[in-house]
C-alpha cells in the first residue's frame, strides 16, 4: 500500500523539481549582473535601489565596519576640488 503512495508523491515532487530548476536558471542572470555592479561601483544593485530611494549614499556593506549604512550625498557645489592652474609657491624647509 505504502507502494502506490509514492505514485501519487512523485509526480508533485517532479513539478516542484522542475520549477525549482527554472528559478535557478532565472538566477544566473541576475547574479552576473549583481557581482558586475558591484565589481563596478563597489555596491549591489540593492545598494543602488535604497540609495536612490532615500537620496543618500548607502552601502549594507558598511555594517561590518560599524559605519552607518546611509550617508548623506555631496551636492555638486559641495565637492572639494584642487586647483591646478596656478602655480603654487614653494616655500623652502628651514
Amino acid at each position: 500500500m505504502a507502494f502506490f503512495r509514492l505514485f501519487r508523491v512523485l509526480p508533485i515532487l517532479a513539478m516542484f523539481c522542475q520549477v525549482a530548476g527554472c528559478a535557478l536558471a532565472a538566477a544566473y542572470p541576475m547574479a552576473t549582473v549583481g557581482v558586475a555592479t558591484t565589481a563596478a561601483t563597489g555596491k549591489g544593485p540593492t545598494d543602488h535601489a535604497i540609495s536612490e530611494s532615500v537620496d543618500k549614499d548607502c552601502s549594507v556593506w558598511k555594517i561590518f565596519d560599524g559605519q552607518p549604512i546611509c550617508e548623506r550625498r555631496l551636492k555638486p557645489h559641495e565637492i572639494p576640488v584642487q586647483d591646478y592652474s596656478r602655480r603654487q609657491k614653494l616655500v623652502p624647509a628651514n
